[in-house]
């Protein structure tokens, strides 16, 4: 074979590789694509979409849910910090157990205190509900439950 049909067979292949790995790519981009969830809706697009919440409503609803991200924010932060300070004692065998199950208690408090903060934002919002959009409002909440206890791998 001479060099130059040598070089012609050699392009032609390079040619089908590079058109090969285009398609590939389009149809790896594509599956890639139809895979995906779907995005899920958030709360707030739930109470409009599903139960049906009034612009009155969602006028209603929009204020009390910044003010309570803004509290669950801090609770959990200051969880967080409480449980932080309470694993350090692991590391000092001098500190009594009394003491650590001072911390746990002051644990089970804060958390206490912020599932009732929960509860009574969800039966805050519920009061907003009309009488035809309770059921749907109610059906809105087990799921959200479910993401809230379950472990993190579960979350999502």
């Amino acid at each position: 074979m001479s060099q130059l049909s040598r070089n012609k067979v050699l392009l032609v292949i390079i040619a089908i590789l590079f058109i090969t790995n285009i398609v590939m790519l389009v149809l790896f981009l594509k599956i890639k694509t139809a895979h995906q969830a779907p995005q899920k809706l958030g709360f707030t697009e739930k109470l409009k979409n599903q139960v049906g919440f009034t612009p009155q409503q969602m006028a209603v609803f929009e204020p009390k849910k910044k003010v309570f991200w803004a509290s669950v924010r801090e609770r959990f932060d200051e969880i967080k910090k409480t449980k932080e300070d309470f694993y350090q004692y692991m590391y000092n065998p001098s500190i009594p157990d009394s003491v650590i199950e001072s911390k746990a208690e002051i644990i089970g408090k804060q958390q206490k205190e912020l599932d009732l903060f929960v509860i009574r934002h969800f039966k805050e919002i519920r009061t907003l509900c009309t009488p035809e959009q309770l059921p749907k409002y109610d059906s809105l909440l087990p799921p959200l439950i479910e993401r809230m206890t379950a472990r993190p791998e579960r979350r999502r």
